[in-house]
């Protein structure tokens, strides 16, 4: 894909009185002191001076040849050839260019791009790339051109009005019959610099005990050649992005993550409003996120809500090709995907006997 706008021509009908910039801001010049400005008068005067003493030895009198002189000039700045201006010069069309003055022209442009071109994607074997470039055309043959490029980032984001950003998943399972979870994540799509809404609700059917809950991210890349008859797999990258132990606050792989216990949990009747709103301090137990499972008064479910940050553009920036994370795409020859990946780490201590959980 090549798109050029020509935003300045000499040739344009409004070069002669415009920059055709939507915006002019020029550098201020040197300023001259007062001081140096009456100098300057007083020598040109002087100059002008000695030049009228010179042309016109008798003061007041004006001879035939000076007379024959002003009458030229006279005519000569009533009257002006084809193609040049009132100034008495050429046009900025004859002249094929126009002096810019330092200072800073913006141009305004818009392109819409079309919604099948792959977006920016930069892997170890192979790249998708879009660049921004500018170039200065100057007059004269040894004026060499002025080019400059950037790079353009490209980002392929679901629409508003997606299903994708609305419709949840929902995993309901048992563990080794001890234990049963779901977990229901709120959407399906997420961009970078976004959050990831995560609810667990831990039922227990035994005495185990959670000490910590992990949430990944893994990342798969694989690469199609030669219409798709050559295939390469990278091994799958798996980063972390949120951990919660039972015995420390939570901590989070980029900052703007949140965790708060909405129900169970060990936690008491009298903390659990500020629980709910996200506060870690409050009394807990030090080892069973569901809370202490030897009294039947803590039995019950935990629902806990997470927040999970994911990193934006910036925070990639700065991180080594092993942990940085890509954009999905489906590229014909590059396919990146992502997969949500939740860790739990349990231990059975023993059954529990004629035991029916709470709602």
């Amino acid at each position: 894909m090549n798109h050029t706008w020509p935003f300045f021509n000499a040739q344009f009908p409004t070069a002669e009185n415009s920059h055709c910039a939507d915006h002019v801001l020029l550098t201020k010049l040197p300023s001259v002191s007062t001081k140096e400005i009456g100098n300057n008068a007083a020598l040109n005067s002087s100059s002008f001076d000695l030049f009228a003493r010179s042309a016109s030895p008798v003061p007041g009198v004006v001879t035939s040849r000076d007379a024959k002189r002003l009458s030229l000039q006279a005519n000569q700045s009533r009257s002006f050839g084809k193609g040049e201006t009132a100034n008495g010069g050429p046009t900025v069309a004859q002249k094929g260019f126009k002096i810019f003055q330092p200072g800073d022209y913006i141009y305004n442009f818009e392109h819409p791009l079309d919604s099948r071109l792959p977006e920016t994607i930069s892997v170890d074997l192979g790249h998708v790339k879009y660049e921004l470039e500018a170039i200065v055309e100057r007059s004269g043959a040894f004026r060499a051109n002025l080019m400059g490029s950037k790079e353009v980032t490209l980002i392929r984001a679901p629409a508003e009005g997606s299903l994708e950003q609305v419709e949840p998943i929902a995993i309901s399972r048992n563990w080794e019959d001890q234990l049963h979870y779901d977990i229901v994540i709120s959407g399906k799509s997420f961009p970078l610099g976004s959050q990831v809404p995560i609810a667990f609700k831990l039922t227990p059917l035994a005495k185990v005990q959670c000490h910590r809950i992990k949430v990944f991210v893994t990342e798969n890349v694989q690469y199609f050649t030669q219409n798709k008859r050559v295939h390469r797999l990278e091994p799958t990258r798996k980063i972390q992005l949120f951990e919660k132990r039972a015995d420390a606050p939570s901590s989070s792989t980029y900052p703007g993550s949140s965790f708060r216990v909405t129900a169970g949990g060990g936690i008491s009747y009298d903390n659990r409003d500020a629980a709910a709103q996200g506060d870690e301090s409050v009394e807990h137990d030090p080892v069973n996120l569901l809370g202490n499972l030897e009294t039947d008064q803590s039995i019950g479910p935990t629902e806990m809500e997470f927040n999970i940050q994911l990193p934006n553009c910036y925070n990639m920036k700065e991180k080594d090709k092993f942990s940085k994370l890509h954009f999905d795409t489906t590229y014909q020859n590059i396919q990146v995907n992502h997969w949500i990946k939740v860790i739990q780490m349990m231990l059975l201590i023993e059954p529990l006997t004629d035991f029916h959980p709470r709602s």
